[in-house]
């Protein structure tokens, strides 16, 4: 089984409800390929001359995302391989919690049979959010081991200031290095677990459910709490542990032009934000005869 052997393999379409009136932010539909989320924001705070760009959630770089963002300017350039389509204007910035979830549409290569999706999975948190150290550097800040996150970050640190250093990133890509350690622990726990909501550590979780873990980890549920740089702490959070696959469908089962002699299947579902579609793709079946 092969995913993403093109970028055109992996589409996915935001699902939100803006409210279109008269209002300070401009609401595009962006459409990108080959792009990572924050790498397209960074580059419109850079050429547009804002401080902050709304959106509801990162998308991967290697697919074809469609998405929407909230800009106080006109978007007035173009990028190779992003689309911005203005939709109009609203009094709301665009953020994380107004996701409703996403639209996938997956070609899964390399295949003999044909699989089946399943109806509901541990809502994991998916392998991409574990990419390029980002766990590694999360338990760095969370243990305040600056020094050791500069270095895994390959950053140039003036006079022993590592905390300046950190500062030269954008603040949510820090606490996504944050969020992705939070996210590997709860992984841990979902796991072996039964239970139906399940806390994600930081500072304010209640209960028993990490201790086990936070001993393995070296960490204590004080530690979110980084009085260093306040805005990358996380009091932690909630999530269902398991999550139900909406609006399954095989679209197509047919040849694969890509990999002679073996047959290729088209997918569609809808997931409830925060989960992932690679996740649902682990977890299929062959099709009974």
């Amino acid at each position: 089984m092969k995913i993403k052997q093109i970028p055109e393999d992996f589409v996915v379409e935001e699902v939100l409800k803006l409210e279109l009136e008269d209002g300070p932010w401009f609401y595009y539909e962006m459409k990108k390929k080959e792009w990572n989320t924050l790498d397209v924001v960074k580059e419109i705070k850079k050429r547009v001359k804002v401080r902050d760009v709304g959106f509801a959630g990162i998308k991967d770089r290697n697919a074809i995302t469609t998405q929407y963002i909230s800009v106080k300017k006109e978007i007035k350039f173009s990028l190779k391989d992003v689309g911005f389509t203005l939709l109009g204007r609203g009094k709301r910035r665009i953020y994380t919690g107004k996701l409703e979830g996403n639209k996938f549409t997956i070609t899964i290569r390399d295949l003999d049979k044909e699989l089946v999706l399943p109806k509901e999975v541990v809502n994991l948190f998916g392998p991409q959010r574990f990419s390029s150290q980002n766990v590694e550097v999360g338990k760095c800040l969370v243990q305040k081991k600056f020094k050791e996150a500069c270095d895994l970050l390959d950053l140039e640190v003036s006079n022993n200031d590592c905390i300046g250093a950190l500062r030269k990133i954008d603040m949510r890509k820090l606490k996504f290095y944050v969020h992705a350690y939070q996210s590997f622990l709860w992984n841990k726990l979902a796991v072996k677990s039964e239970e139906e909501i399940l806390p994600i550590l930081g500072f304010l979780t209640d209960g028993n459910d990490y201790e086990e873990i936070m001993e393995e980890e070296n960490i204590s549920k004080p530690d979110f709490i980084i009085r260093s740089m306040l805005e990358i702490g996380s009091e932690g959070g909630e999530r269902p542990r398991v999550v139900k696959v909406e609006d399954a469908k095989t679209l197509s089962f047919e040849e694969d032009e890509l990999n002679e002699g073996k047959m290729k299947q088209v997918v569609s579902f809808f997931l409830a934000k925060g989960s992932y579609a690679t996740v649902v793709l682990d977890n299929m079946s062959e099709k009974a005869l």
